[in-house]
């Protein structure tokens, strides 16, 4: 996902979001996500993931979504293709197209964040940083292939914005929003809330 220009790339609508940075396990087992899955591996692609949202005339989808990278695949216990995806780089949708297969095809372009002063913004949000601090300690993160820079803004708030229970449509606020500043504005009114209510 390295050009500038829009790109046609298969989306794959779900009820969850991937942030970038993020990792994902999904089951695949439609027909049409079955051999997406394939032509990505057998030529090295990736897809993108957006959030689905039904309404009265079907399938729609939101028009920011996150491209991703497939890691890793195995077969799972109930005979379904299990798969791991990192998140990589969050996109526009556009001019989404569906195949005879049902598979939805879009003009894929890289949405480029404004770079922020990562100190600065890190400054004003210790608790923050001391809250993913501590869930990079748990086991079952640490098991993941999580690669977690806390010096970064974009890491430290697309990051936490994976690990802490939110719903989809916040993490998909947290998704659009402008920069890493909004995105940890956003997510420290989110833990607090978190923090109340398991208070």
């Amino acid at each position: 996902m390295t050009s500038s220009k829009s790109n046609k790339l298969p989306v794959f609508p779900l009820g969850l979001v991937v942030l970038p940075g993020t990792i994902q396990t999904l089951q695949i087992f439609e027909p049409r996500y079955l051999s997406m899955v394939k032509s990505c591996m057998s030529s090295d692609t990736g897809f993108v993931i957006t959030l689905s949202k039904s309404n009265q005339s079907g399938e729609s989808f939101m028009s920011q979504g996150t491209f991703v990278e497939i890691i890793d695949f195995n077969q799972l216990p109930n005979g379904l293709l299990g798969i791991t995806v990192r998140g990589s780089q969050k996109v526009s949708i556009k001019s989404v197209e569906q195949l005879e297969s049902g598979l939805h095809y879009a003009s894929i372009s890289p949405i480029t964040e404004p770079v922020v002063d990562d100190q600065a913004v890190l400054a004003q949000f210790p608790e923050l940083i001391n809250v993913l601090s501590q869930l990079k300690e748990h086991p079952q993160v640490k098991s993941l292939p999580l690669e977690i820079d806390l010096l970064s803004a974009e890491s430290v708030s697309y990051q936490l914005a994976g690990l802490i229970p939110i719903t989809p449509l916040q993490k998909q606020a947290l998704l659009e929003a402008f920069d890493a500043t909004q995105r940890m504005n956003i997510l420290a009114k989110l833990v607090n809330k978190i923090s109340e209510n398991s208070a």
